[in-house]
């Protein structure tokens, strides 16, 4: 039977080229056959035709086409696992037989919340490019929910995104503890003490991120207990910036990350922090990827280097 299993073994492997392995590998990583084509410098009938191959020495479907998705098979996905780490071990044997240290390349896909990612990642990115000038970034900011879509549309290898439920196919990594606070500037003239009464803050006005004052909620609850406060807020707008300036104006009072309150502190600038219960409310910075997506070397390095740096804050 050993003899046999054998025999069988090695007649399936010469049906099989390691291009239609690789193809298969793309195709699964990127969700898409189109993306797979531009990647591999196929055209997309080349790319369907070696999956069609692969799938007929296979006897089985690989992908599925539901809603204009390709949706990977159980089997894929079985598969894909062990390819993946094969093409990763070839990788590390070839370069390690030639006895050389590949240099890193390419282009790498992330994304960031945007005063996070100004304030902190991007300057660590810069040491990342110091050390490896020929890899290139592309770096999307934006809120969570829209880094969960690029992330499960394979357009970026791994994302920073703060405390949001993200899709469960998705695993996060705590990196870094954010402070919120509560700002106000100091020609104001609030006083300085801790401070838990709510009627005290409800006599205010604000200025808040979105809408449902989610950001404003969060603070009010961690300091006061009050859960669904009901604030006056005068504006609305995403940017951290936006929203420092009008502080900084004295017009409202509004929640800035600890970073940003730093760096308004050292260039000299009249703002005032609000010290709430004295408890700090912290907020969570958590990497996000998809653990079946296959980052090149230099996503990888630079996702362990920022990891890494970040820990050390």
């Amino acid at each position: 039977m050993m003899g046999s299993a054998c025999i069988l073994l090695v007649m399936l492997i010469d049906q099989i080229n390691l291009n239609q392995l690789r193809v298969f590998e793309s195709v699964f990583r990127s969700k898409s056959m189109t993306h797979a084509a531009r990647e591999l410098h196929l055209t997309q009938s080349g790319v369907s035709q070696h999956i069609k191959a692969l799938e007929d020495v296979l006897e089985l479907k690989l992908f599925d086409r539901i809603k204009q998705k390709l949706v990977p098979t159980p089997s894929a996905r079985e598969l894909y696992k062990h390819t993946a780490k094969s093409f990763e071990e070839i990788e590390t044997i070839l370069n390690k037989l030639k006895k050389t240290d590949k240099e890193l390349t390419g282009m790498v896909s992330l994304g960031v919340p945007i005063e996070f990612g100004n304030n902190i990642v991007i300057p660590l990115l810069t040491e990342f490019q110091k050390k490896h000038p020929k890899v290139h970034f592309r770096i999307r900011q934006g809120f969570p929910f829209e880094m969960n879509h690029l992330l499960l549309n394979g357009e970026l290898d791994f994302a920073f995104v703060d405390s949001f439920a993200m899709d469960k196919g998705i695993t996060t990594d705590i990196v870094y503890d954010e402070v919120l606070e509560l700002c106000v500037s100091k020609k104001l003239g609030l006083p300085t003490k801790a401070q838990t009464d709510f009627a005290f803050f409800e006599k205010l006005t604000y200025v808040d991120y979105q809408e449902d004052q989610s950001v404003l909620s969060m603070w009010m609850k961690h300091h006061t207990s009050v859960k669904s406060p009901d604030l006056d807020v005068r504006v609305y707008i995403t940017d951290a910036q936006a929203i420092s300036k009008m502080i900084l104006r004295g017009v409202s009072l509004g929640v800035l990350p600890g970073h940003l309150v730093q760096k308004l502190s050292d260039e000299g600038q009249d703002i005032q922090v609000m010290k709430g219960s004295g408890v700090p409310l912290i907020n969570h910075i958590s990497v996000a990827f998809l653990e079946e997506k296959t980052l090149t070397p230099s996503a990888k390095q630079a996702l362990e280097f920022l990891k890494a740096q970040l820990l050390k804050k």
